[in-house]
């Protein structure tokens, strides 16, 4: 079976994006400072890079499920649930991350005070679109879970679960991005 050209090109497309993005993260790092709360924003940071791998892989399972192959909708299945699993510990140490962040002369002051734009619209921002990734990984699992068996019949089901996971793996990316250029900019 032969991918069609659009799946192929979405692929190559989030292949190249990846690349990039985990190609700048050494080079982000040399301009990285010393913070108090390193231990939480390595485990972080490695998180948040798993979990977009780990994603970008689910969704590229979809191509299987999106086509009809057969087993395709319980590695989609597995591959979701360990997304999610996934996205929940990276939130979770996240948010011991934000304590710091939020803490009494912290990295929220500075930004408050030096660079507005970085906490009010690149935080806020990054951290409503982070948050956006759990409804939508626990909505295609639940559609896929409840639906399943009726997605031969009626490929609308498939179609809102490709939905769903590109929105997911899209407010990853962003998420991704935001976090590295705002603990960069101070160290977090």
């Amino acid at each position: 079976m032969k991918i069609s050209p659009q799946f192929r090109d979405l692929a190559v497309a989030q292949g190249f994006i990846a690349v990039l993005l985990f190609l700048l993260i050494p080079l982000a790092n040399l301009y990285g400072g010393s913070g108090a709360h390193r231990l939480a924003g390595v485990l972080h940071g490695i998180g948040a890079s798993m979990t977009l791998l780990v994603a970008t892989y689910t969704w590229h399972a979809y191509y299987n499920y999106a086509r009809g192959i057969k087993g395709a909708r319980v590695k989609l299945e597995w591959r979701l649930l360990v997304t999610n699993v996934l996205v929940l510990l990276t939130v979770i140490i996240g948010n011991w991350l934000y304590i710091g962040y939020q803490a009494p002369e912290g990295a929220s002051e500075w930004f408050k005070l030096h660079l507005p734009f970085g906490h009010w619209v690149v935080m806020e921002y990054k951290e409503f679109v982070s948050l956006m990734t759990i409804p939508f990984g626990i909505v295609a699992a639940v559609i896929i879970r409840r639906f399943a068996g009726m997605d031969e019949k009626r490929p609308e089901i498939r179609h809102a679960v490709g939905v769903l996971l590109t929105m997911m793996w899209l407010c990853l990316l962003i998420g991704f991005t935001f976090g590295l250029v705002l603990s960069k900019w101070k160290g977090v």
